[in-house]
């Protein structure tokens, strides 16, 4: 009876290690696949705003709400997150589809605080032989900071056409006050005068502000189509009578240029020639493609954002390739209260 006892003692292990032996070539876990998201998450928000996550399948479904998301590699519930801190985050997303466990791809985004970009218009012509001592004095504050919106606009004199003209330049010299020239102006309303002191420019460049801005286009080169999308966010709300101005900028025009400092030794354009010859004209005001002095903004609550979509047809004289994008917010006595740039075709999210 004992030895009956060890037998089936015997068998029974030799059984329990044949079954675990075969089970360990068996995958208990379902197939695993990954997949490219674009546009899985926002590249930049501000403290406390709403960061949804999107992930959008092959088959062009969105399936984010049953997807589980890791910020960090922490899950999160749901597919929206907040920040009371600025910092950098890592996102990525899993979901299974037809049995199959699928992960994103792992995006990078920021929360941040903006920073105010001050925006300098130069009211200018070709003609004008004292207005060269305006592009100098930009050309040292950009290199002192990027934080700056730079906007030519452009007359016509008794002369040759200035190549970049402004037809409606009269209207913002009536309401800014621009009486001669040159002219500038520091986030529109502000005089900026001779000697032109960068450090009236960079005192205000790169402050923390609350109001993000970002700039996104697609320009069609075979119909010459432009699309441009604006997005605003504000920490608080935006005040009655705060708008939006979008202006189509273009560079990199040759043309003479008067130049009065030509016998002047302190001049960068010392000995340039008067005309300085085939001058290079940078961020001319080509097109409003708001109200001049800018669309009001409607009733938005704080960290919400707002959004405004541009079609503008581009005319075959312009440059496509030096052509850029600015966006003003501005208040009710059009003060710009911050601003942004973009190239054509850039996506340019909130600083």
């Amino acid at each position: 009876m004992k030895n009956t006892y060890y037998l089936l003692l015997i068998l029974t292990f030799f059984a329990v290690s044949s079954c675990s032996r075969t089970e360990e070539n068996i995958s208990l876990l379902p197939p695993t696949a990954e997949i490219l998201v674009d546009d899985l998450v926002r590249k930049t928000s501000l403290r406390n705003q709403e960061i949804s996550f999107k992930i959008t399948n092959e088959l062009g479904e969105d399936v984010s709400l049953q997807a589980t998301f890791f910020v960090n590699d922490t899950e999160i519930e749901g597919n929206t997150f907040t920040s009371e801190t600025i910092g950098e985050f890592q996102v990525y997303g899993v979901y299974i589809e037809n049995g199959i466990v699928v992960t994103t791809n792992t995006e990078i985004f920021s929360v941040i605080i903006p920073k105010r970009k001050v925006v300098i218009e130069d009211y200018t012509g070709t003609w004008c032989g004292y207005c060269p001592i305006v592009t100098a004095a930009i050309d040292e504050a950009h290199d002192m900071t990027d934080d700056i919106t730079i906007i030519t606009i452009h007359k016509t004199g008794s002369g040759d056409p200035d190549l970049l003209h402004f037809p409606q330049v009269d209207e913002l010299r009536d309401v800014f006050g621009v009486f001669g020239y040159p002219t500038a102006k520091i986030n529109r309303t502000i005089n900026w005068s001779n000697p032109y002191s960068t450090d009236e420019i960079t005192n205000l460049a790169g402050v923390d502000t609350n109001i993000g801005i970002a700039i996104n286009s697609e320009f069609s080169p075979d119909t010459n189509d432009l699309i441009i999308q604006v997005e605003l966010v504000n920490e608080q709300s935006f005040m009655t009578g705060d708008k939006l101005v979008v202006y189509l900028l273009e560079s990199g025009i040759l043309q003479d240029q008067v130049n009065y400092y030509n016998d002047d030794p302190t001049s960068p354009y010392y000995q340039l020639g008067n005309p300085i010859p085939n001058f290079e004209q940078n961020h001319g005001l080509r097109n409003s493609l708001t109200n001049l002095t800018g669309d009001a903004i409607s009733d938005t609550a704080p960290l919400v954002t707002y959004n405004r979509t541009f079609s503008f047809s581009v005319p075959e004289n312009y440059n496509t390739a030096n052509m850029s994008i600015v966006a003003l917010v501005v208040n009710s006595d059009n003060t710009a209260l911050n601003s942004q740039f973009a190239e054509l075709g850039e996506n340019k999210p909130y600083e």
